[in-house]
């Protein structure tokens, strides 16, 4: 879009940087008025974005591309996921359970007087607490993973699995060749992710997650478990509340310094598959012990789920998760769930994606490298297994993986030849910015030349209004920071000063 030019992208973003400097500092009074009630409160994201007619649509594991209503829920459960991890970060009583408390030093000076100096090394013992999270929440997934498949073919009948679950499945999904390779005889490969059901559990105005109720050991909330976990080990003998301790659990089964053999497994359960003498040390954890807890005990019940996980493919998927850290901190920056343009931004995503895919095919052989638009709907597009596969075969002519190990050096020559090959194919840019403020004037931009009939960039007698678009934009991208920022700050939320009604297109 040449309109779009870097001079003005600049000039947006140095404007949007001095607003949203104020919105976080409130060093001015805003131009809103805050809501009284709930029901004056702005609806950010609007709830249309989320709906689309199913009855229209074949079934999500048939051969189409994602839908924005699709997408839209995938931004919805990635920023879930981003605050529920710094919710585990920070959670004082994960922290007691983990026994990450300070070490602080309090040290008497020459006359006397005492200091406590801070712990500086709390904050990276604090960091274990999400890698165990994410063990915990793979031994899980693979339990799920079992039952589902014992189940069979009991009719459309679901019933959404914990967040945590989701979580590892998600993660599962966008590593095609590896969830092929284990589940393509499985039911899990035709059940794609349910992003209705996903929807329904999502409360986006906090990023809380209400699960649908289920029976068994995985219906506790894993944060609840690890918050609570030494109260299940109340009353118990010294040395069984020491081998059962939170950090013990798992350790061996997840030490990437072990080989790929399958006698490698986990010295804390080792033990509990046969009565006989190991040579194996320490043993950590008899099966007598394991026995002092009722069956019930959520405690005995994960233990005992560890017994029966592929160690490889638990590693596997261990690894997958902690790499999507990157990609789910790059949407919650960019926060495209709360942005102004949300619609337009996934619609124009999905329009790449379809040429990402096209140019693909023209250079086979070539590392392609997605832009963050591209690659959020090339990850939609994966949950889905089955259907990916069909899809990107006819469109593609083969099947295509996703690899997110790739290095950076590697990537940034992939990317660099990608947009190389993306401006002969297109005659567009291929990177974008991504921001708000340039989302929204594209979107601006493209409504106006909707509105002109699309008239050609050489018609001497067309003119932008560009004065126009520029308020237009303005005014829209800097009510909806003033939300964000009273959404943050736990402020009421303002409201909208009255404008005119928007052009019906």
């Amino acid at each position: 879009m040449t309109l779009a030019c870097r001079n003005t992208q600049e000039v947006l973003h140095n404007g949007s940087k001095a607003v949203l400097r104020i919105c976080i500092n409130n060093t001015i009074n805003p131009p809103y008025q805050s809501a009284r009630n709930p029901e004056e409160e702005p609806v950010i994201p609007d709830a249309a974005v989320f709906d689309q007619d199913n009855a229209s649509l074949p079934p999500a594991h048939a051969e189409r591309l994602p839908t924005v209503a699709e997408c839209a829920i995938h931004l919805e459960l990635l920023e879930t996921l981003f605050h529920l991890r710094q919710q585990i970060l920070q959670s004082g009583d994960i922290d007691k359970t983990m026994g990450t408390t300070p070490n602080r030093q309090t040290k008497t000076g020459y006359n006397g007087d005492t200091k406590t100096f801070k712990d500086d090394t709390l904050e990276s013992r604090r960091q274990t607490k999400w890698p165990k999270f994410i063990e915990f929440a793979v031994v899980r997934f693979l339990d799920w993973r079992a039952r589902l498949a014992k189940e069979g073919d009991k009719g459309d009948a679901f019933t959404l699995p914990p967040l945590d679950v989701i979580m590892v499945w998600h993660t599962f999904l966008l590593n095609p060749l590896l969830f092929n390779k284990h589940c393509r005889t499985e039911k899990l490969y035709e059940l794609p992710l349910p992003w209705q059901a996903i929807h329904k559990c999502i409360n986006n105005g906090d990023w809380s997650f209400a699960p649908q109720a289920e029976a068994g050991a995985d219906s506790l909330s894993l944060f609840e478990l690890f918050s609570t976990w030494d109260s299940y080990l109340a009353d118990r003998r010294s040395d069984v509340k020491s081998k059962l301790s939170l950090a013990s659990i798992g350790t061996d089964l997840f030490d990437t310094t072990q080989t790929d053999s399958a006698s490698n497994f986990p010295s804390i359960l080792s033990s509990l598959t046969s009565s006989s003498t190991r040579t194996r040390k320490p043993q950590l954890i008899t099966r007598e012990d394991l026995k002092t807890l009722p069956a019930t005990n959520p405690v005995r019940a994960h233990v005992e789920m560890f017994l029966s996980v592929d160690a490889n493919l638990a590693r596997e998927l261990k690894a997958a998760v902690l790499r999507q850290n990157s990609f789910i901190d790059k949407m919650h920056s960019h926060l495209w769930i709360r942005s102004p343009s949300l619609q337009d931004t996934l619609a124009r995503s999905l329009s790449r994606y379809s040429q990402f895919l096209l140019l693909m095919r023209r250079n086979r052989g070539k590392m392609m490298v997605p832009t963050l638009d591209i690659d959020l709907a090339w990850h939609t597009h994966q949950c889905a297994a089955s259907g990916y596969v069909q899809e990107t075969k006819k469109r593609v002519g083969r099947f295509v993986n996703h690899d997110d190990s790739i290095g950076k050096g590697d990537l940034d020559t992939g990317s660099g030849e990608t947009r190389r090959l993306w401006r002969l194919q297109f005659g567009g840019e291929y990177h974008i910015c991504g921001c708000w403020d340039c989302e929204m004037l594209t979107s601006e931009i493209e409504k106006e030349f909707k509105y002109r009939g699309g008239a050609d960039d050489e018609d001497e007698t067309y003119q932008i209004d560009m004065q126009a678009v520029a308020e237009r934009v303005d005014n829209k991208v800097r009510f909806y920071r003033a939300v964000e920022a009273a959404r943050r700050k736990g402020h009421a939320l303002p409201v909208s000063r009255s404008q005119k009604p928007e052009r019906v297109l």
